[in-house]
């Protein structure tokens, strides 16, 4: 057995359970804590992996910017406001679809598809990283603080029109 199979198997353990925890937690922000662990799993998982530029990116990117940032917001909205029970359909249509995606994957790997090819090296050049975000990538880079802002936008006007009801 490969010696990566263990760190390997608790970070999964730990993302998926961090992942569930993010979608069936009744207040917003015990949700967002939950996706702060969840992102900090990834980063282990990108560790563990040796792709450490890829870590450092989303532990300063995801964890640091953009889960703060939700933070945030969630601190903006009035105090009392749950999700709400979760449901029994909610967490059936979670299970359905996770299977429906599962079964997927096994099917093409049965009908003869193959998984991606690994890279040559887990590193990264820095350099190389710089260029193809800056330069090839620039407008959905740039792109990508727009969409963040409407989506939070979107997401107070969503939570100030259900508190007059």
């Amino acid at each position: 057995m490969n010696d990566l199979f263990v760190p390997l198997a608790v970070g999964c353990g730990v993302a998926l359970v961090s992942a569930i925890m993010v979608v069936l937690a009744r207040r917003p922000v015990h949700a967002v804590v939950a996706l702060l662990a969840h992102s900090l799993s990834i980063a282990a998982l990108y560790l563990i992996l040796g792709a450490d530029m890829v870590a450092m990116g989303q532990i300063l990117i995801y964890s640091g910017a953009i889960v703060v940032l939700f933070l945030f917001v969630v601190a903006l909205l009035p105090q009392g406001g749950t999700e709400g029970d979760p449901g029994l359909g909610r967490v059936l249509g979670g299970l359905v679809a996770g299977g429906a995606l599962l079964a997927g994957i096994a099917a093409w790997l049965a009908l003869g598809g193959s998984l991606p090819p690994t890279a040559p090296s887990a590193g990264g050049n820095v350099d190389e990283i710089g260029r193809s975000l800056f330069i090839r990538l620039i407008v959905p880079t740039e792109l990508t603080a727009p969409l963040l802002l409407v989506s939070i936008v979107g997401a107070v006007a969503i939570w100030r029109r259900q508190e007059r009801v």
